[in-house]
């Protein structure tokens, strides 16, 4: 939604604040007929007053306009002022047809504090919820690293950081945005410590079984760094994904053939598992040796020699795996491959290889010195 700044009449602040009195008791506010003093008090009391229903959208965005441009001047109890126009915003003719409105006001608020101001959290949920409600959660800022970047400058707390992951998460559930919403709930899992974790365990259940299911996620090693996802050690769930992280086939299989129920309840598809622990168990292959014959293949992925070149083809489309069928040779030869984990012993080859390109480059430099003394490589 594109950002509308207010428009500011020219009237002193109290003057408009007792225009806005009066035209709330004419819709049958319960508020007294004459402003009070300092401004902020006055405020409060019109705040408190807006529980009227108000005529159709552009009288409700008059008036709150009206409010905020005066709520936006004072300088004492203006957090709580502004925590409370939100609040009144959010519950103001709650039908839809209203919806539009009331995010273009929080809009014009939102825009108009300092990107650094604390109170933006407030504004922010407050758009999520009734963005949320409405259906309307493409009218708002919904990106992940934006919203990062937002808890960082507002300084939050791990509680209200979940408070923005959860109520982002829920919004982006109600409209269908699986993928989204995974992610958001997967930042919502590294608010937790290992003191709190176990929480929320239902939370890391579902998140792990909504990346099992996914097809096109295959690295999931880092769930396994998730306090939440820690403190479930010993469940059937992190047995599964241990399975998907670092397992083969046959693991899954015999996972499968003992806690069919299981997988089952959890809503996951076992033929779109075992294809996609074929994928894992060929990058796995792929790790551990150049060229895999057909014959290994078949054993270890449970496929048909004339299934091979067809499902090498299929794993290609990860982008995780180079690789290329020898027909003639009746194998498959693979140029380079994703790890499925990254831990110590990965960094290690890393660190083994950068030494052995190092060492090859000193050589040739040493090689073209000895040519060409003078020149410097």
């Amino acid at each position: 939604m594109e950002p509308i700044l207010p428009a500011f009449i020219d009237v002193e602040e109290q003057d408009q604040a007792q225009e806005i009195r009066a035209y709330l008791r004419s819709c049958g506010a319960d508020i007294k007929e004459e402003s009070t003093t300092p401004l902020h008090e006055d405020l409060d009391q019109l705040l408190s007053a807006c529980d009227i229903t108000f005529k159709n959208e552009s009288e409700l965005e008059g008036v709150m306009n009206s409010l905020l441009s005066l709520i936006l001047v004072v300088t004492e109890n203006r957090d709580d002022l502004i925590r409370k126009f939100c609040h009144n915003v959010a519950e103001a003719n709650t039908e839809e047809a209203t919806s539009l409105s009331r995010l273009r006001i929080l809009s014009i608020l939102l825009n108009w504090l300092h990107e650094r101001d604390p109170v933006r959290y407030d504004v922010y949920c407050t758009q999520i919820k009734v963005a949320g409600k409405a259906g309307m959660i493409d009218q708002i800022t919904v990106s992940l690293d934006q919203v990062k970047s937002w808890i960082t400058m507002w300084e939050l707390d791990g509680e209200k950081a979940r408070k923005v992951y959860r109520l982002l998460f829920d919004a982006l559930t109600e409209d269908r945005q699986s993928e989204e919403a995974t992610k958001v709930m997967v930042e919502l899992l590294r608010t937790y410590s290992d003191e709190n974790a176990s929480e929320v365990k239902d939370d890391a259940k579902n998140c792990i079984v909504s990346l099992l299911g996914r097809p096109n996620v295959l690295i999931m090693d880092f769930l396994l760094t998730l306090p939440p996802v820690a403190a479930l050690q010993g469940e059937l769930i992190y047995q599964l994904l241990n399975i998907f992280v670092s397992g083969r086939l046959f693991d899954y299989e015999e996972f499968y053939g003992k806690n069919k129920d299981f997988v089952d309840s959890c809503g996951l598809s076992h033929e779109k598992n075992l294809h996609k622990m074929r994928v894992l168990t060929f990058m796995s292959m792929g790790e551990a040796k150049s060229e895999v014959s057909f014959d290994d293949l078949s054993k270890e992925l449970n496929i048909s020699f004339e299934e091979i070149e067809e499902f090498v083809i299929e794993a290609l489309r990860s982008k995780l795996v180079r690789a290329k069928v020898d027909q003639v040779n009746k194998k498959v030869v693979i140029s380079s491959g994703t790890h499925r984990t990254f831990g110590v012993n990965q960094w290690q080859e890393l660190r083994s290889r950068l030494e052995d390109w190092r060492q090859s480059l000193l050589s040739v430099r040493s090689s073209m010195q000895s040519v060409v003394p003078n020149v410097d490589v």
